[in-house]
């Protein structure tokens, strides 16, 4: 089955329009993701899509970073949805849900526990106080 790419749009508008008031031109959105979730249709999910969204849904819509997490993280666990590393996307976004960090600390965090990593060069006190050790630069 070929895979075909999806967009910060199409995941935004599933995610925040309600069915009953959703504007015509929207509304196949609703039996696309259904395909999406038996796995009928298969979409390649890019991870600055992913990023894009949770940006979009807690600034935009200020959604808690938590439950935009949990959200995503349902999205991503969907049969049809394909990514280079949904392991290491659905690491960062537990992390998301679990910490008060934001996002590139807990992709940061996830990758560096992935790699077995236990350093980077930052001045970011949270990675710190998630169990990294900051180097120093100079």
């Amino acid at each position: 089955m070929k895979h075909s790419l999806i967009d910060t749009n199409v995941i935004i508008r599933y995610l925040v329009e309600d069915p009953e008031t959703v504007a015509a031109k929207f509304k196949g959105i609703y039996p696309f993701f259904e395909k999406i979730e038996q796995g009928a249709l298969k979409v390649q999910l890019p991870e600055l899509v992913l990023f894009e969204a949770f940006f979009v849904l807690t600034s935009f819509y200020e959604i808690p970073s938590p439950q935009a997490a949990e959200t995503l993280d349902q999205l991503v666990s969907l049969k049809g949805v394909t990514m280079q590393d949904k392991g290491l996307m659905r690491s960062c976004l537990t992390l998301l849900k679990s910490k008060n960090i934001d996002l590139v600390d807990a992709y940061i965090l996830a990758l560096s526990r992935r790699k077995n990593i236990n350093t980077v060069y930052s001045y970011d006190k949270d990675l710190e106080k998630n169990g990294l050790e900051l180097l120093t630069i100079g």
